[in-house]
């Protein structure tokens, strides 16, 4: 989580200077400030009045305008997020004020329409993805009182879990089990450890896990985790969970990230169990009364 931000003044400026072997580029300026807190050193303050300048130059860019109407907060933030620290170029800083209470930095640097392409294209079907989950929230308030259930064992789907597999290629059995144990005891299907018999497959694995230090006191952590799900389609449907967190360096960094990384498991795994539900009570619509109850 950030922390809270007060922006004290704002400025952009964009120009484009294209030819046929140039791309657009935006200039990014800002200036802002952060309050202290108590017991905080100046250098900290002033990490996180960069971090808040930074993020905002982006925010503000016209050419992001139709992004802040499309995504929600979240999706928009992480997008904003990714631009600011993978693609800003040259980025200079200068402290213009530094109080007992509180510093003030400007920021300056550019970045690339392309490379805002590239990150935009990572969310493009969120909205679509967001509709379509409201959409089907809808028709389950709607069905709520007529829903089918599988009234014998015979009618249960069944799940398999695979190991949790990391970035570098190593596995988990361990957080696998967790996984498990978030979406068992479900009344549309039972957890089997025989793929080969399994009606859905889940494969987790965790996309993204790097640690930043931002100054002698704090640490970011940005996790990614997708669990990707076959048998809902003909082609295979991923959950995403992408998350930042800040915390204290005195803090140890395997338990963050395995806190972390469980949080992202449980979310994403409530996302993989309404998914199956909602195939599972159309197959159970199709069989008993020979049509969906959506259609």
């Amino acid at each position: 989580m950030r922390f809270f931000l007060l922006l004290f003044s704002f400025i952009v400026f964009p120009y484009s200077h294209l030819s046929a072997n140039e791309q657009e580029i935006f200039e990014v300026r800002a200036k802002t400030c952060e309050k202290s807190i108590e017991g905080e050193s100046p250098s900290s303050t002033r990490v996180r009045a960069v971090d808040k300048a930074v993020f905002l130059s982006i925010k503000n860019l016209d050419i992001l305008r139709n992004d802040k109407k499309n995504l929600n907060d979240h999706d928009l933030n992480v997008m904003i997020y990714r631009l600011v620290d993978d693609y800003i170029e040259d980025l200079s800083v200068k402290t213009i004020k530094s109080e007992e209470d509180k510093v003030c930095v400007e920021t300056f640097g550019y970045i690339s329409a392309q490379n805002i392409e590239k990150v935009r294209a990572e969310f493009q079907n969120t909205q679509q993805q967001n509709d379509d989950e409201l959409v089907a929230q809808i028709a389950e308030d709607v069905k709520k009182e007529i829903t089918l259930n599988p009234k014998h064992a015979e009618n249960l789907a069944l799940v398999y879990v695979a190991d949790l597999t990391y970035y570098n290629g190593a596995t988990s059995k361990k957080h696998a089990a967790f996984l498990k144990k978030a979406i068992d005891q479900n009344p549309y299907y039972y957890i089997t450890d025989k793929k080969d018999l399994a009606d859905y497959v889940i494969k987790p694995k965790v996309l993204k896990a790097k640690t930043d230090l931002l100054d002698s006191t704090h640490k970011r952590l940005h996790m990614v985790l997708n669990l990707e799900i076959s048998g809902l389609e003909d082609e295979t449907v991923n959950v995403v969970q992408n998350r930042f967190v800040l915390f204290s360096t005195e803090e140890n960094d395997q338990n963050v990230a395995t806190r972390l990384l469980k949080k992202l498991l449980t979310q994403a795994g409530k996302d993989a169990v309404r998914k199956i539900e909602k195939t599972e009570q159309a197959r159970l619509e199709q069989n008993l009364l020979g049509r969906n109850l959506s259609e």
